[in-house]
């Protein structure tokens, strides 16, 4: 199990905050941030230390960085008087567990996914999550770890450009593979997380079962053999503004993408030119970790967390970066025209499939390498 994909998911949303930048979303102030945090500018280094009355939080940089600062860093400090900074240097299992057996632990909460709190975990790098402090219902079902709880969500979902298609717009991942119905161009990651599971349920296999039938060495060659039969209708992409790219020159019609790029195609193509649906998406939460030792105490770093957990700020960063909220209390805040597009609304969670990294950290290398094979030969 490793952070690599979790990385790089992150990663894609820092190169939103240039287009954000240029379109005028993001303020200098954010932009100056969110570019410290790409290494453009100065950023909070390995030698920062933690004062006693502030709490260090480290994510993956980009607009994530601005956004979290803003949201939930800065509203924060205006209720406690505690300063909270954002590290957007990015917090791999490796730096956690170095500075924790060297005993030099500089960050106080760190943005992780599932796959890296379980096995910080199991090596006994992080602390448990207080749950008389931070609320447990107030997270996804299957979100809330012992040492990790959830603290946003994305989701590999299914787009399409219905003009490309005549109006015939795919309703289910069978469609997708369904080229004569449905004609062009499709794009699948180049990873295989996140796309096995759609190849499954193209077999109809219902949303249910697909991590059982993705359980068995025959599971896997069949949704394998999947994308082999679609490989000549197929181009890869490897970033997430690849991904948008592919849309937005219409060089595919249809696609498996995060949610957060369908966030920003959304306001730039045709009404027309573009639909999301969350049928069978695959959801991916993001997954607050508290080191060992942390300078600023376990105490107030979990209420830091808490304060988190307000539905409105949750809402003010789905708005802002396309995040969903992990709180279920605020899909009632959420405006409406931003519901279709929210990951973690009540009618889109109904459809989709919660990421599974226990079944990743099992089979991801192996798949891995079948699933280029198939796509490349």
């Amino acid at each position: 199990m490793t952070d690599t994909t979790d990385f790089e998911a992150k990663r894609d949303i820092a190169e939103i905050a240039v287009e954000r930048y240029k379109q005028g979303r993001l303020t200098r102030r954010g932009f100056v941030a969110a570019m410290g945090a790409l290494g453009v500018l100065p950023a909070l280094g390995s030698k920062a230390h933690a004062q006693a009355k502030e709490i260090i939080v480290v994510n993956w940089g980009g607009a994530a960085k601005d956004v979290l600062q803003e949201v939930l860093c800065d509203t924060y400090t205006a209720e406690t008087g505690i300063p909270v900074i954002v590290d957007g240097s990015g917090p791999s299992a490796g730096k956690i567990r170095a500075m924790v057996e060297s005993g030099a632990v500089v960050w106080d909460l760190c943005d992780s996914g599932a796959g890296s709190a379980i096995i910080l975990e199991q090596q006994g790098m992080t602390q448990p999550i207080d749950y008389s402090i931070v609320d447990k219902s107030k997270v996804l079902e299957g979100t809330a770890y012992k040492n990790g709880v959830g603290n946003y969500v994305y989701s590999y979902v299914l787009a399409t450009n219905p003009k490309m298609l005549g109006g015939n717009v795919p309703q289910t991942w069978e469609d997708v593979w369904n080229v004569k119905d449905f004609p062009g161009m499709r794009t699948f990651r180049k990873s295989v997380r996140g796309q096995l599971e759609c190849a499954t349920m193209a077999q109809g296999v219902p949303l249910n079962e697909v991590y059982e039938a993705l359980g068995t060495q025959d599971g896997i060659n069949a949704a394998i053999a999947k994308f082999r039969e679609l490989r000549e209708n197929i181009i890869v992409w490897g970033s997430g503004s690849d991904s948008q790219n592919l849309f937005l020159q219409e060089e595919v019609a249809i696609g498996n993408i995060w949610s957060t790029r369908a966030h920003l195609l959304k306001d730039q193509m045709d009404k027309d030119a573009f639909n999301v649906s969350f049928n069978g998406g695959v959801i991916a939460p993001g997954i607050w970790v508290v080191p060992k030792g942390n300078p600023a105490g376990t105490e107030e770093t979990m209420k830091f967390i808490a304060h988190g957990q307000k539905p409105e700020l949750q809402v003010k960063w789905l708005e802002m970066i396309g995040s969903g909220p992990v709180n279920p209390e605020a899909a009632e805040l959420v405006p409406a025209e931003l519901a279709p597009y929210n990951p973690s609304s009540p009618e889109n969670l109904a459809t989709q499939i919660l990421y599974n990294d226990e079944w990743y950290a099992k089979n991801q290398i192996a798949a891995e390498e079948l699933y280029v094979d198939a796509l490349i030969n």
